[in-house]
């Protein structure tokens, strides 16, 4: 992938340095601001882009310093590269041919790829698969490490999304924080009465995703990230703060985790069909290891953070949104003490400064 302008510190003053050997100030421009004339250096680029290539490679393979004192750095803290080979699936499951894979279009034992093939440098689009080192070994593991763009930041407290930093899903659940097609509760009865008071059989979707959050990876697991606001408050699917009169937490600490679970204001935003109500097929990262594809995996469903109200108001105090996927339904909703058909997802929060796109 070609680097951009932005990748490469003080571009301004290194380029009239290195490519043209001109004193001159430091000024950051945007690409399309900069033009190249190469009549008085030793390259053969007649652009910018390429002119930068070569800079790159400068920057990569030099430790020399460049004139008056000036030296040569990488960037180095890039968490996420656009990957380069994508996971993929076979679609064998011969349930109703209205849902699963084949109700996206996709023949019996044909193929399914998950993530955007093609991409445009520079520009996030929901379904980008990504490879992030959230180990901290210095390895983009294609396998162990696969995310996928689901859209910009949603800022609970301000209600308001937030354009620096990129939420990205796990390709798989997780069980204590280790891969897993395993599944879980959101929250638990038993752990809910724990907290507070819950007279729900199927558990209680007041306190937050309380026995959820115990299968996320932590930040000694994934110690090259951390959340944006490990404290949060929990809103309903339509931002609401309470239901049925009993507030929501305002508070809900993931500390100890490196990542928490999708809002359905997130997934909303980046998959939402208007025309069907269904997530598009551009999401179907989101049924990565679920039986979408393989009738004999358990996960039917993720959970999101989001409790769920209905329009009329009314709530049982049990419901939370998760994404459905026999039917690809975007706000569908399930009893928060459900352990047998919804797996936790972790999703990440990076800025966009630290990936590679």
């Amino acid at each position: 992938m070609k680097p951009k302008l932005k990748d490469i510190l003080f571009v301004g003053i290194i380029l009239f340095l290195v490519v043209t050997g001109i004193n001159a100030a430091v000024y950051l421009y945007s690409a399309d601001e900069v033009s190249y004339n190469n009549s008085n250096s030793n390259l053969t680029s007649t652009n910018v882009q390429d002119a930068l290539d070569v800079l790159y490679t400068k920057c990569n393979n030099s430790t020399t310093n460049l004139p008056n004192n000036h030296s040569c750095t990488q960037k180095t803290d890039i968490k996420c590269k656009r990957a380069t080979v994508l996971h993929t699936e076979i679609c064998s499951n011969n349930n109703d041919s209205r849902y699963w894979c084949k109700g996206d279009g996709y023949a019996l034992n044909s193929t399914i790829t998950y993530g955007n093939s093609t991409t445009i440098e520079g520009v996030l689009t929901t379904g980008d698969a990504f490879d992030c080192d959230v180990n901290g070994d210095g390895t983009f593991d294609s396998t162990t490490e696969r995310f996928y763009y689901v859209s910009d930041y949603f800022d609970v407290d301000r209600k308001k999304f937030n354009d620096t930093i990129a939420v990205l899903i796990y390709y798989s659940n997780t069980i204590a924080g280790v891969a897993s097609t395993s599944n879980v509760a959101y929250a638990s009865q038993a752990d809910a009465q724990a907290v507070g008071t819950c007279i729900d059989t199927y558990g209680c979707n007041n306190y937050g995703p309380i026995t959820a959050i115990r299968e996320l990876p932590t930040t000694t697991q994934w110690p090259n990230i951390r959340l944006y606001k490990e404290t949060r408050k929990i809103l309903t699917q339509n931002g609401a703060t309470e239901i049925e009169g009993v507030p929501l937490p305002t508070n809900f600490s993931y500390s100890g985790y490196a990542a928490r679970l999708l809002t359905n204001q997130e997934q909303y935003h980046g998959c939402y069909d208007f025309y069907t109500g269904r997530v598009l097929k551009k999401c179907n990262f989101l049924f990565e290891r679920t039986t979408y594809a393989d009738w004999n995996l358990t996960t039917t469903g993720i959970w999101t953070e989001t409790p769920y109200i209905s329009l009329d108001g009314y709530d049982a105090g049990d419901n939370v949104v998760c994404i459905l996927e026999p039917q690809q339904r975007v706000e569908s909703y399930d009893s928060a003490g459900m352990s047998n058909d919804y797996g936790v997802r972790p999703a990440i929060e990076v800025p966009k400064s630290q990936i590679l796109y």
